[in-house]
Parts: structure tokens; C-alpha cells; sequence
């Protein structure tokens, strides 16, 4: 999940201004532009325009289990279903989903989901399986850039008795029994009642001075899609409690989990993962088999079908209904009713010394983006680089549908420029000491679900098994999380191993 902690007022410039720096070359920069990474949208944006919608081939192969999708929750359900006959299919060149990590010189760096919070069973459990251990981020944890050199951090200052108050608030919930929790079917009704609320509203009640309200709905804006009073307070509370515990890294982010996944999962079988694979129609069956089909992204050459005693989708739902057919038109039309939000990565590496620093940075009203990382942070003090560094900034859309136009659009140059000249302002003292030599950017147009009020009751009522093909997205626990990826594939794999 791209849980950024964050404090902004205004943020998102970029998608405010989309023309602003189009008028200067990316070679007139004294930095390189990386090529894109992230979302493939033309095979996706082609199914969801209906242009595949025909019949399926013959089938050409048949296994015991095909998944749809290979980020956190497809890879989950093929590493926990590794002693199946088994196929996954990704539209990307790799696996791993918003969890990908990408290398500079000797530098793992996150290109969508950092860091993991929930340690507890059956997610800490989880991690053993793949014989990782999460570590704790080393103190300190994060800063608050004001833009004014010297300037203290508000939560050490003004902001320290409001900040306290909503920690006394967060402990107390996370205290209880119906502290609203992933699984999200394992939630008391009294926790249930948050989800009928904003999380304004609920801190409103609760008498949060108003004085952490942007830094709330900056928080909200980043790790949920929109500001508090968008959002659902089950979703809310349940994110925002992690300012009260530890979060957990690893270098380049959560694509240590999926590598770990992907590498079990091989080791298994080849031929297992099949990459460059869009599907385009899922044909669920009551007995018998599933149909899916699918077609080289790259090329949409010929189609190509198989066929699977289970089939698990593990797609977003607004692209799920979409590719699932023979669906009650009515489950289908509140799923592709689910809002998405964009965002925008930029992995900015400088020769020269950045650190130490803490491990997040982030911004009272940066403009272009709302935090950034330094990717070495994690590592062991003697291990960190002395002359040369990375920081991951994020940098979600305040308005979803114009920054897809812009990502759509492609322009590196307008949308890294302002991410650069904030960086500049916010952080004099990093470029005093090492020069940014490149901009690599990541862009994921629908990277995650906004949790709206209501969102978690309706993911308890919406039907996730479609005769022999189950849904299994972090989408069903209402929040976009590893934690919620991880919970659905553990759901699926106990359907398929009850028959």
C-alpha cells in the first residue's frame, strides 16, 4: 500500500497547473529523465473499451488453479496454493503489482508500496512463511518539512497537545475489542458503526482540534484517495493508527515481499508465472471449468484461453467486473461504481551525501508532492551509502481523473519539474551537498481504492465467489493495503482447499 504519511495544504500542483512546464525540453534539465515505469495502460484500456469482448478460443491448457493478476493478493494465493497445479497470469513484464522496487548503483528503491505496519496473525505469520523478517525503521521515523530553515517541527511545538490528544485517541481504539480491523469479516458491529461515518465527522465527535484537520485529510488524501470527510472512519482510524505503533521496511519497499513470493512460486514449477499476459474475459462455471482469456499485451496478437477447476481474480474491481462474465448486472455496476485514485512516483537520485536523514520526509504544503523517502534509511548504518543516495517522493493526484490524463499524456518533463523545484525548496541542504544526476518516474493511473463512507459494509455484502472463480483483491477489505491483499488471498485459498 502506498500508506504515505503526509501534511500538506495544497498539494498536487501539478495536476492543478497540467501545461505549466510543457514549454521546456527534458534535455534543457541538468538531470536525466528515466523512461516510465509502472502501469501498461493500452492493453487495459483496450479490454475495458469492449474491443475483446467475443467468444473464447478452444482451450490450450488446463490446470487445477489460474490467478489474474499478479500483485500482492495473486501472488499471496499462488505461494499459498504452491503445491497445485497452477498458472498466473500479469499484464506486466514482472510480477509484484504497485510492489516493485527498482536499483540505482547499489540502491533498492520503492517504486509504489513502502513499508508494512501489521505484524500481528496471520500477517506476521505470513512473512515468516516467506522467511523474511520486518524491521522496525530507525528513529527517526519522519520530520516535518516547513520550508523555513531552522523552523521547528509543529508536533515538537504549537501542534504538540493537539498531536498528543489524537495519539490518547488512537491508543485508546486500538486498546479495544471492536477497533475496526483487516479482516474486515472479523469486525464487532460497534466497529462497524466508524464505516457509517466520515472520519471527520467521527473526529469532530471525538473534539480533535481542528488545527490537525489538514494534516489529517493530507494523510487521508495519500494512504485512502481523498480528505477525511470522503473517507470512511473504520478505514480511517484503522490507518491512522500507525502514527501510535511502529511501521516496518525493507530495502526497495514491499517488493521484497512480492520477490520473495515470486521466487517460491518458480521454484515450484516452470511456466508457472506468465508475464505480458492481458486477460480480457473470465467464464466462471458452476461444475466443470473456469474459461479465461488472455492476450500477449504487447503485440494483441491471436487470443488464447485455458481452462481451471478455480480461477481467482485478483484484479482491482473496477477492472474485475470488467473481464468477469454471465455476472448479476447489479454486483457488476457497484463494482465498477468504486472510485480509484492516481499517483505519481519520482525516484530522485543524487551523487553526493543525503544522509543520514530520517526515513520520511514530508510536507506542510510542498505543492507538488507530499513526502519522500530516502531509500537508504533502512539500511544498517555501516551499510548506508556515504556519497550518493536516493529519495522516493510521492506525489498522489488531488483531482483522480486529471492526473490519469496527465500520466496518460506522458509529459515527464511538466509533471517531474515541479517535483524537483520542491525538492530544491524543502531540502536546501541536500542539494548544498550532492547534485541530482536523474528523475525516474513511476505513474499508476487507478493505483488504489478510495475508501468511502460505507465502502467496508458494502465489501461484507458484495458476493466474492462467482460459481468457480473468487475474487480475491485488497479491494475487498474496503482498504489499500498489504495487510488487505494478504487477508483476501488467505479467504480464497481456504474456499479453494474446502472444495
Amino acid at each position: 500500500m502506498l500508506t504515505r504519511r503526509a501534511v500538506i495544504a495544497g498539494f498536487g500542483a501539478a495536476a492543478a497547473a497540467p501545461g505549466r512546464w510543457r514549454a521546456r525540453a527534458a534535455e534543457e534539465f541538468d538531470y536525466r529523465l528515466g523512461d516510465w515505469t509502472g502501469d501498461s495502460f493500452a492493453p487495459m484500456h483496450a479490454i475495458r473499451d469492449g474491443l475483446w469482448r467475443r467468444p473464447l478460443p478452444a482451450p490450450e491448457r488446463r490446470v487445477d488453479v489460474a490467478i489474474v493478476g499478479g500483485g500482492l493478493a495473486g501472488l499471496a494465493v499462488a505461494t499459498l496454493l504452491h503445491d497445485r497445479d497452477l498458472v498466473l497470469l500479469e499484464r506486466e513484464t514482472a510480477p509484484g503489482g504497485v510492489a516493485k522496487s527498482g536499483r540505482w548503483r547499489d540502491i533498492d528503491y520503492a517504486l509504489g508500496s513502502a513499508y508494512i505496519v501489521d505484524l500481528a496473525k496471520p500477517f506476521g505469520d505470513f512473512y515468516d512463511r516467506l522467511g523474511l523478517t520486518p524491521q522496525p525503521v530507525p528513529e527517526p521515523v519522519d520530520r516535518l518539512l516547513t520550508g523555513v530553515p531552522g523552523a521547528q517541527d509543529p508536533r515538537d511545538g504549537e501542534w504538540r497537545g493537539a498531536y498528543e490528544s489524537l495519539k490518547e485517541l488512537l491508543r485508546a481504539l486500538a486498546d479495544r475489542a471492536d477497533f475496526p480491523k483487516i479482516p474486515i469479516n472479523d469486525a464487532a458491529e460497534a466497529a462497524l458503526t466508524l464505516d457509517r461515518l466520515s472520519l471527520l465527522d467521527f473526529l469532530r465527535r471525538e473534539h480533535i482540534d481542528p488545527r490537525l484537520f489538514d494534516f489529517i485529510d493530507a494523510f487521508c488524501f495519500s494512504a485512502l484517495g481523498a480528505r477525511a470527510a470522503e473517507i470512511s472512519a473504520y478505514a480511517g482510524v484503522n490507518f491512522l493508527s500507525e502514527i501510535i505503533g511502529r511501521i516496518h521496511a525493507f530495502p526497495g519497499g514491499n517488493g521484497a515481499i512480492t520477490r520473495a513470493m515470486a521466487e517460491r512460486i518458480v521454484r515450484g514449477g516452470a511456466g508457472r508465472i506468465v508475464t505480458g499476459a492481458a486477460v480480457f474475459a473470465v467464464e466462471p462455471a458452476e461444475d466443470g471449468y473456469a474459461r479465461i482469456g488472455w492476450l500477449d499485451a504487447a503485440t494483441f496478437g491471436e487470443p488464447r484461453c485455458i481452462e481451471a477447476r478455480w480461477a481467482v481474480v485478483a484484479a482491482p474491481y473496477f477492472f474485475a467486473a470488467r473481464i468477469l462474465r454471465g455476472v448479476d448486472p447489479v454486483v457488476t455496476a457497484k463494482m465498477t461504481g468504486l472510485r480509484q485514485g492516481s499517483y505519481l512516483v519520482a525516484n530522485c537520485c543524487f551523487d553526493g551525501p543525503i544522509s543520514p536523514r530520517p526515513y520520511d520526509s514530508w510536507t506542510p504544503g510542498g505543492g507538488a508532492f507530499i513526502d519522500a523517502i530516502d531509500a537508504a534509511a533502512v539500511l544498517a548504518p555501516q551499510a548506508r551509502p556515504k556519497d550518493h543516495g536516493v529519495l522516493t517522493v510521492y506525489a498522489p493526484f488531488r483531482d483522480p481523473g486529471a492526473g490519469r490524463a496527465q500520466l496518460l499524456a506522458g509529459d515527464r518533463a511538466a509533471l517531474a519539474r515541479p517535483i524537483v523545484e520542491d525538492l530544491r525548496r524543502l531540502m536546501p541542504e541536500v542539494f548544498s551537498q550532492a547534485r541530482l544526476v536523474e528523475a525516474r518516474l513511476t505513474r499508476w493511473g487507478h493505483h488504489h481504492l478510495i475508501a468511502s463512507p460505507g465502502v467496508v459494509g458494502m465489501m461484507r455484502a458484495l458476493p466474492k465467489r462467482f460459481g468457480n472463480v473468487l475474487l480475491a483483491h485488497s479491494d475487498g477489505q474496503g482498504m489499500p493495503a498489504a495487510e488487505s491483499a494478504i487477508a483476501e488471498a488467505l479467504a480464497a485459498v481456504e474456499t479453494i482447499r474446502r472444495g
